[in-house]
């Protein structure tokens, strides 16, 4: 199991500890916050990049694939209406030939816990302590 501890500090911002590396999150300006931070929903595209990221060079490594370069890119479309987003573009770019990186594609879904948590709606539970 693994834990986020988020604490407010003022206003919108938040401070974020897990296993000791902090991050903080904020809202723009434009949303009423002072931008000391990236937004929560920018945190969270963030993860899903970066997890497929890493999850393509977990494959590549295990097919004993050379890179030299590896860039995943990911785009949400929102609806604005429902707090949501409606879709997930995931960008990969690499000098990887294409028919390869297809291929490290399939396998990576494999092997990110966030595209996985995300595609198969994971429950949360709230609760008070």
């Amino acid at each position: 199991m693994i834990e986020a501890k988020a604490e407010w500090k003022k206003n919108y911002q938040v401070r974020v500890d897990v296993r000791g590396f902090e991050i903080d999150v904020d809202e723009p300006p434009q949303y009423h916050g002072e931008d000391t931070g990236m937004m929560p929903t920018e945190l969270f595209i963030s993860s899903l990049a970066s997890c497929f990221c890493m999850a393509l060079v977990f494959v590549a490594k295990k097919k004993r694939i050379s890179i030299t370069d590896m860039r995943v890119d990911v785009s949400a479309e929102a609806d604005t209406k429902n707090f949501r987003y409606s879709k997930l573009i995931v960008k990969v770019m690499s000098s990887i030939p294409e028919s390869k990186l297809e291929e490290m594609i399939g396998q990576a879904k494999n092997y990110c816990y966030v595209s996985n948590t995300i595609s198969h709606s994971c429950p949360i539970e709230y609760k008070i302590s």
